[in-house]
């Protein structure tokens, strides 16, 4: 591995949502990102598409420093597939992973913001993943830990937060409802890929040493059950 003073190659990995995305950095600098939607093949198309980028970015496998993949919340079936192929791609190898939660990877898109980022993502049946940060000297911190929630609570959990700023698809969904109770705020629409952005989270982690090399300690983030556990039938 490259020395931690030097520039490393960093490989991103987003699965929870049907926008899954593939990026490699060298440091900070994006070299290489690939954008695809899904719905049911992510397990046969992952790893080709993995294989892609690398070529891309005329990188082996081997020449990954660190990988940082999004652990939730979203889709479970996408988190899992995503867990596992990362999983079996690095068995019986200790490089450095870095978990990144999907609310945080989108607010990292306005990291350079002096505003309060609440992004949401879509958890259907009126519900919606949250959380809420602000941006210090180029830094997020969390002043709303991620939950699950209905949007009709949105304006109770909000309640005293200032200058909010909206984010996500759990916004594009619900953005009339969020028009009507926060009139000062606005929605942003960017892309809801988000492999650059774990990309550099995962690099400035591994700077602070903040990463896990024993992958029976990557553990998807779930807040819901998935439906099938909530539909089982109790005995």
């Amino acid at each position: 591995m490259s020395r931690l003073s030097e520039p490393v190659h960093v490989l991103g990995v987003d699965t929870t949502s049907k926008h899954s995305s593939i990026s490699i950095s060298h440091g900070e600098e994006i070299l290489v990102e690939y954008n695809f939607t899904t719905q049911d093949g992510l397990s046969s198309s992952l790893v080709p598409a993995l294989e892609f980028v690398l070529r891309s970015a005329g990188l082996k496998l081997t020449d990954i420093d660190v990988f940082g993949i999004c652990i939730g919340p979203g889709l479970f079936t996408g988190i899992r597939v995503g867990m596992a192929t990362l999983k079996g791609l690095l068995f019986q190898q200790d490089k450095p992973v870095v978990p990144v939660l999907s609310l945080k990877a989108l607010a990292y898109k306005y990291i350079k913001s002096d505003f309060t980022i609440i992004p949401l993502i879509d958890a259907r049946r009126d519900e919606v993943y949250i959380a809420g940060y602000i941006c210090l000297e180029k830094k997020i911190k969390e002043i709303i830990s991620p939950q699950l929630i209905n949007i009709q609570l949105l304006e109770e959990t909000l309640d005293k937060i200032e200058n909010v700023q909206f984010i996500g698809s759990g916004a594009e969904v619900h953005k009339e409802l969020i028009k009507k109770n926060f009139l000062s705020s606005k929605i942003f629409y960017r892309s809801s890929f988000l492999a650059s952005e774990i990309c550099k989270m995962a690099y400035q982690q591994f700077l602070k040493k903040e990463y896990i090399t024993d992958l029976q300690q990557l553990l998807p983030f779930y807040i819901r059950k998935p439906d099938a556990e909530i539909n089982f039938p109790e005995t």
